[in-house]
């Protein structure tokens, strides 16, 4: 394992957010199983104490395990990359993990998303006395043990893999990765323009959508606009990845994300893979508050007001995404006369 503070700082971050996540879930299963809004009785009245203390322990375990993926991200893909031989940045440090690294990546990332959801559904259901997502909301969050279990067993595996590592070579990973899209060529270079062309398209469409959904959010159509910004991250990543990125490092042929996230770069990866984040969670969001205003009449009016919240997260997002990802290249074309695979 790197014996280094931000790891220390990661493990008692995600150590805290579990306990207090499975206190929360414990406390959950018999709000689950068992919840009868209608009685008054004792057990029901015990169980909304155990809901209210359930719903206070998961606010708490999320902020701690967002605290402790974050964390992660930063050592990841800035930090850690100095204490991996032949490193450069989180490509690195991914090869010495292995593909424990990559599921790790993959589970925190779901299980925080599930996580998302359920706080979205209980600042809902708060606005109602009678808490008609109380149940609903222990499932979700119930439904995230797994995920989060998987995840801090990769994690634990990762980062124990790095110790004692031999030399690596994430510039020879990237440049693998350029000599399989050139041995694929015909498949390669098709696929990226449309990825592109869809990122963009994509961009468009999803500003619309939240430009009509602030200002009518009884015809939002929630699951086409989570449905776009899921299609439109995974396109956007290809995106970055394989055109955008080259106008930060000016230089063709290295497809690697992780370098953005240095210091060299001013860590505009964080901003631009932060905006995809915002808008595919606030895209579930979105969709699951639309939801409530059409089975939950009586929670209509906070259930627009959080669709109009996340519209306008969506659009901000999307914004800068855009600004700091077409921005330099558009720089680069009046510049120079010419795009930097010297089309024109």
């Amino acid at each position: 394992m790197i014996w280094h503070p931000l790891v220390w700082a990661f493990w008692v971050a995600a150590a805290t957010g579990g306990l207090l996540y499975a206190t929360a879930v414990v406390q959950a299963v018999d709000v689950m199983l068992n919840w009868t809004p209608a009685r008054a009785d004792i057990d029901q009245l015990r169980r909304e104490r155990l809901a209210e203390t359930a719903v206070l322990l998961g606010r708490w375990a999320l902020g701690c395990l967002t605290a402790a993926a974050l964390l992660g991200l930063v050592g990841l893909a800035g930090v850690w990359h100095r204490m991996v031989p032949g490193a450069m940045c989180g490509t690195g440090v991914l090869q010495a993990m292995g593909t424990d690294g990559s599921r790790a990546m993959i589970f925190w990332g779901l299980a925080l998303l599930i996580l998302y959801g359920w706080r979205v559904l209980d600042g809902l259901d708060g606005h109602h006395p009678q808490g008609v997502l109380t149940q609903v909301g222990a499932r979700l969050m119930i439904s995230a043990a797994p995920f989060f279990g998987l995840a801090v067993l990769f994690s634990w595996q990762a980062l124990m893999r790095v110790e004692n590592v031999p030399p690596v070579s994430c510039c020879a990973a990237v440049y693998d990765q350029v000599l399989v899209g050139a041995s694929k060529s015909t498949a390669f270079q098709s696929f990226v323009p449309v990825c592109l062309v869809f990122s963009l398209a994509g961009s468009a469409v999803l500003l619309a959508l939240a430009v009509s959904a602030i200002r009518s959010p009884d015809r939002t159509p929630g699951a086409s606009v989570t449905i776009i910004a899921i299609l439109w991250c995974i396109a956007s990543m290809v995106a970055v990845k394989q055109v955008w990125s080259a106008y930060y490092y000016q230089v063709l042929s290295h497809p690697c994300p992780w370098c953005l996230f240095l210091p060299d770069y001013h860590g505009a990866g964080f901003i631009i893979f932060g905006g995809m984040a915002i808008v595919l969670m606030e895209g579930i969001a979105l969709w699951l508050a639309t939801r409530v205003r059409c089975r939950y009449p009586v929670l209509a009016d906070p259930a627009g007001i959080r669709i109009r919240q996340s519209a306008r997260r969506i659009a901000i997002s999307v914004m800068v995404f855009t600004i700091l990802t077409a921005g330099p290249a558009v720089a680069w074309r009046l510049r120079t006369g010419t795009w930097l695979d010297g089309s024109l």
